[in-house]
């Protein structure tokens, strides 16, 4: 089931809608938009995130790691040298 909504649209995007619908891409506007809002959400809703975030971070980077190992290390040592005083 669908649910009608209401949206302000600036001419200019009206007119490409009705050029889509002339062209037989879609059957109506509002085939469009929601096509359009669905292919949005599943780029930016939350299991889209989250692949965005395994593609990106698929491989390790042993220089960001190397990094991190170091400022821990210098982290607990100053800890250490704090508690020694």
């Amino acid at each position: 089931m669908s649910i009608p909504i209401t949206a302000r649209l600036d001419e200019s995007v009206v007119a490409a809608l009705d050029r889509a619908v002339d062209a037989g891409i879609a059957p109506t506007r509002g085939a469009l938009v929601a096509g359009a809002v669905a292919e949005w959400l599943k780029c930016h809703g939350e299991e889209g995130i989250v692949e965005s975030y395994r593609r990106r971070y698929a491989d390790p980077d042993s220089a960001h790691d190397e990094l991190l190992d170091k400022l821990a290390a210098f982290s607990v040592a100053s800890c250490l040298a704090l508690s020694e005083r």
